[in-house]
């Protein structure tokens, strides 16, 4: 019997229980799977104490990601290539009685985009809003990629600042998430000439009505994802698709292929994730 757990604050929303359990079915394993709420302060206690417990798995999600990482480099667990240049964790488990971090929100992004879009990426300039851990993420697999530009946008420059230290070297361009705002479509052509694909990596789509960007950048994209998900489409995708942009994607594809390789990392064995995909609407009833 594995047992395996999700961590974050909040972390009632989770579908990460119902995905790990119908892996194990595909997979034969036997596998309990939880959903602990833990806040930040909480936790280097609550690792101590799913480890007490004997979870031998756990997934870290928002907003403790970053966290996670600082944790296992004070504690000295091994820590993947994934996981140290994203300075981020969102797996944790034990390999040959150690303690090891990784990162699987990369993986689970690239895998997650449609073929078609990720074969060209080479001629696509990409925008990503938001600077948290999850485009830590999947920034550094992007990169590998060679997309023609990635531009990350955010409010706090800091967080910007840190990103760009950290990814030195990349081609990535930086800009305010208040100049994405603008009105004035010359403003807006003077800053990029459009971008192909835009990606939502921040939670203002589930908890507000905001613009993040201007819409009418939509009106020449290609592709918007939300790295969010809901039963519908979020705001920020409804918002894409009635300004025109053809195709829109959440982030539940996403969410079961990085899920997947969490899956892989504990137990050695890969599941069957589109059959996962194309039946969403049972996690949604």
């Amino acid at each position: 019997m594995y047992k395996f757990a999700v961590i974050g604050y909040p972390i009632s929303h989770s579908k990460s229980p119902e995905i790990h359990q119908l892996f194990a079915k595909q997979t034969n394993l036997q596998v309990t799977y939880n959903k602990v709420q833990v806040s930040r302060e909480l936790l280097s206690n609550q690792i101590d104490d799913l480890i007490e417990f004997g979870y031998e798995g756990v997934n870290v999600t928002v907003p403790l990601k970053e966290d996670m990482f600082a944790l296992a480099l004070s504690r000295k667990y091994l820590i993947s290539k994934r996981a140290f240049e994203a300075k981020c964790a969102n797996t944790v488990g034990i390999k040959e009685g150690k303690f090891f971090i990784d990162n699987t929100d990369g993986i689970g992004f690239i895998k997650s985009m449609e073929k078609s879009i990720r074969n060209n990426i080479t001629k696509k300039n990409l925008l990503i809003i938001g600077a948290g851990g999850v485009t830590k993420g999947i920034l550094g697999p992007l990169i590998d990629l060679s997309p023609k530009s990635i531009t990350l946008a955010n409010r706090s420059f800091q967080r910007l600042s840190d990103i760009k230290n950290q990814f030195n070297g990349s081609n990535i361009s930086f800009v305010s998430l208040r100049e994405l705002k603008m009105k004035e479509k010359s403003r807006i052509e003077s800053l990029v000439q459009g971008f192909d694909i835009i990606v939502n990596a921040t939670s203002g789509s589930m908890d507000s009505d905001e613009d993040l960007i201007d819409p009418k950048f939509f009106e020449t994209s290609e592709v918007a994802i939300d790295l969010f998900y809901s039963k519908k489409l979020t705001t920020f995708l409804e918002k894409a698709s009635k300004a025109g942009c053809p195709k829109v994607f959440d982030g539940f594809s996403m969410l079961v292929e990085q899920a997947a390789e969490s899956f892989f990392l504990w137990t050695g064995l890969r599941p069957n994730t589109e059959e996962l995909k194309e039946n969403r609407e049972i996690f949604f009833k």
